[in-house]
């Protein structure tokens, strides 16, 4: 089964996974959009006992690690190389993700048949309410 991803606004965290992790040559993103990988967030502490906070550091320290892999595996860059650009939060444009291997194409206006299911854009700008000059 094939897996299309498409970026249009921010893929922030798990959504980047998420996009990185759609099938080789069907993953896209929107010229203006934006991608960013950071470590996980650990959750307040709070009043919470001492036990409780170093259960919770194991699990972030576990899921950090699952993260890094996972990321490193779709965008085929090396395990070291994930977590270096993950110590801060990483953000990406559009052909950052491209080059950094989130993504394959960047979705340009006139690439929509690209996406088969898509309408064409005269059906998109006509829903749209915008009106197509033939001459200028």
């Amino acid at each position: 089964m094939q897996i299309h991803t498409v970026a249009v606004g921010a893929a922030i965290g798990q959504a980047c996974l998420l996009l990185a992790a759609g099938t080789k040559g069907k993953r896209f993103m929107m010229p203006h959009a934006k991608a960013m990988i950071q470590q996980p967030r650990v959750p307040s502490s709070g009043l919470m006992p001492a036990s409780d906070v170093l259960i919770r550091a194991k699990e972030i320290i576990i899921n950090r690690d699952t993260l890094v892999e996972l990321i490193a595996k779709h965008t085929e860059n090396s395990i070291e190389t994930v977590a270096d650009v993950m110590k801060r939060p990483f953000y990406m444009d559009s052909t950052r993700a491209k080059e950094f291997g989130v993504i394959d194409k960047i979705l340009w206006r006139g690439q929509e048949k690209i996406m088969a299911d898509a309408a064409p854009p005269e059906e998109w700008d006509k829903n749209a309410g915008i009106k197509v000059l033939d001459a200028i």
